[in-house]
């Protein structure tokens, strides 16, 4: 396990008012720059977005990687959260693990994982507590991912038994 750091599992837990937070953050970063979603079709290249997505910046972080809260929640109780990626190409994510599940998605770019090379396309999801790190490849990496609830992620109706021995 990384010494020095530490993956920040607080935007799951919820605040006294029940809210999670990692919502908590998205509310305020929509309201400070005056974007509201209504009922439509929303891009990250709508009005107001980019300035929404620097404020949902996320740090610290390893050296050569960025990360971004993408500003959607989703699950019955708004706990499953999404965040881009970005790896400069031999940034390495050291061993960690979360408390919740972690869904990777590689969108552009390679990484491995204990020797696989996983490319755009490629998934790789971490059970609660399980140990894992990530390299990015010779030209980085970009992903997509998720943290939610085992439960959530893995399916209500048993399909978390999929993933039991």
């Amino acid at each position: 396990m990384s010494t020095t750091w530490r993956p920040d599992d607080s935007l799951l837990e919820r605040s006294q008012k029940g809210e999670v937070k990692g919502v908590s953050r998205v509310k305020d970063a929509l309201k400070n720059r005056g974007v509201r979603y209504g009922n439509r079709v929303i891009t990250s290249r709508d009005k107001g977005m980019a300035a929404v997505q620097r404020d949902l910046k996320r740090g610290p972080m390893p050296p050569g990687i960025q990360q971004w809260q993408i500003p959607i929640a989703f699950g019955p109780r708004e706990d499953i959260l999404f965040f881009v990626g970005v790896h400069k190409p031999g940034s390495k994510v050291p061993e960690h693990m979360h408390k919740d599940a972690v869904l990777h998605i590689v969108v552009k770019g390679s990484m491995k994982h204990r020797g696989r090379v996983l490319k755009p396309g490629d998934w790789i999801l971490v059970p609660p507590g399980q140990s894992y790190s990530l390299i990015a490849g010779s030209e980085g990496v970009q992903t997509c991912y998720v943290h939610g609830r085992w439960s959530d992620l893995a399916g209500r109706a048993g399909a978390a038994s999929l993933y039991a021995e």
